[in-house]
């Protein structure tokens, strides 16, 4: 007759099942926790690469700018009246107007601003933009920029950088900020999206593996502890214990055998001289 499993092996099982479905889970969850974090940190680093290149492009243009506006040699390419005007009236409004048609005329930024005395005396924006002027930054960051979640009242990612205007060749005393800003709005969003679209397809990918790993880690640890434990344990164990019920009753017949190198080593030699004890307490009996 079969013997059922004992609790002990029935215990055992569900340990190992247990276990094994931990450390499989966890290896799985160190993997999600990996892909996340590494996503995370492409998404920075090519952000702050974003950053870094807006940052050398503004500071090209307002080197630009700032050899446009103190050349005399390219004072010269503008209209000489308004040059003029500038030096002789030392117009402000003319200077103002100047920084704004040659930042936002010649390169691709989308706002332009004037400091001076720590306020915006001056600005001008893209065709198309609507900008509040008073959420415009006035204060040169620490670095000479920095970056923006929204432009007077429309959220992205903006990138500004202040560079200092040194009026002297126009006949002022003075140096005003100018600051421009450009946006980088759809560059982050196209980053973002990339790197997140892949992140959830290997995601998705991990997840589909994770539940065969899982599935299979339960079958192997289920039927395949089941099998061995019984392979291993649990039927020698049942054999031992049918020896020892054979030779209480005294059914069993022929010699306990004992294998050196078997774990049940010391059960079966004692079943071996319970055996004996019996047989030589028959004997006595017969005699």
């Amino acid at each position: 007759m079969k013997r059922k499993t004992g609790k002990e092996m029935r215990a055992l099982m569900v340990a190992v099942s247990a276990t094994t479905l931990v450390l499989v889970v966890a290896v799985i969850a160190y993997f999600m926790i990996d892909i996340i974090a590494t996503t995370n940190q492409n998404i920075e680093e090519n952000k702050q690469k974003v950053i870094d290149q807006s940052v050398q492009s503004l500071t090209e243009i307002g080197e630009n700018i700032n050899a446009l506006m103190t050349d005399p040699g390219t004072l010269q390419l503008f209209n000489q009246d308004i040059v003029n005007e500038l030096i002789t009236t030392r117009n402000w409004d003319v200077v103002y107007d100047m920084v704004s048609t040659i930042g936002l005329g010649f390169y691709p930024i989308e706002y332009i601003g004037t400091i001076r005395d720590g306020e915006l005396v001056a600005y001008a924006a893209k065709p198309g933009e609507d900008i509040e002027p008073s959420a415009l930054p006035t204060e040169v960051p620490e670095g000479d920029f920095e970056t923006l979640d929204d432009l007077g009242g429309a959220d992205g990612f903006f990138v500004s950088a202040f560079f200092p205007l040194d009026l002297d060749i126009v006949g002022i005393d003075e140096t005003i900020y100018v600051n421009m800003i450009v946006d980088r709005t759809r560059e982050l969003a196209e980053i973002e999206a990339y790197f997140t679209d892949q992140r959830n397809d290997m995601i998705l990918r991990m997840s589909i593996v994770s539940v065969f790993a899982i599935i299979i880690s339960l079958l192997l640890t289920t039927f395949g502890l089941r099998y061995f434990t019984r392979k291993y344990v649990v039927n020698p164990i049942e054999e031992l214990n049918r020896t020892a019920e054979e030779i209480a009753d005294g059914s069993f017949t022929g010699e306990v055998e004992v294998d050196e190198d078997s774990a049940y080593a010391a059960l079966q030699g004692l079943l071996r001289s319970g055996q004996k004890v019996l047989s030589r307490m028959d004997e006595e009996m017969r005699e």
